[in-house]
């Protein structure tokens, strides 16, 4: 779907954060995850957690089979003074009458922990791509993609997904 957001390029809002590591304590919390969506690290006294959606935060890693899943990506448009389009899932956005011009930020889609003995390590953030003037042709439709986050795994974390808008590629 498609969210608006008053805020040019939604700039309040943080990105990509990685995954915290498993603790390997029975009292303490694993690793937090990284500002902008990781996920936190699992212990023995509280589980892991997956990176947030439509951020591409990093899956919070654990010892067992039960790691972070990566958190999806998203891409965000402004253009005019406060227009915003903010996807969260894949779809194609047609450019107004009078734009010839977009503020773009793209987000891949978070990468899930790893697993292992005797520590799992935090998932990687998706990758972020920001361009400040993306020409554009009013009344033409662009395609945009929006990165799946890796998905759980035992051992090795899977990647996130590739985002999209158009011809720029944030990678997962």
């Amino acid at each position: 779907g498609v969210q608006t957001c008053a805020l040019p390029i939604c700039s309040s809002l943080y990105y990509a954060g990685g995954g915290g590591g498993y603790a390997g304590s029975s009292t303490q919390p694993g690793g937090a995850g990284g500002l902008g969506g990781g996920g936190r690290g699992g212990s023995d006294y509280a589980p892991t957690t997956s990176g947030t959606a439509n951020t591409g935060g990093g899956g919070g890693g654990w010892d067992g089979s039960n790691t972070g899943s990566g958190g999806s990506g998203l891409v965000a448009l402004a253009y005019y003074a406060r227009n915003t389009a903010v996807f969260n899932s894949s779809g194609t956005w047609t450019a107004p009458a009078g734009v010839s011009s977009v503020q773009v930020l793209v987000v891949a889609g978070g990468g899930s922990a790893g697993s292992g003995n005797p520590r799992g390590g935090g998932g990687g953030a998706g990758g972020v791509v920001y361009n400040s003037s993306y020409s554009v042709t009013a009344g033409n439709s662009y395609t945009v993609t929006i990165g799946a986050g890796g998905g759980s795994a035992n051992g090795h974390g899977n990647d996130g997904s590739n985002s999209v808008f158009d011809a720029i590629t944030a990678t997962g």
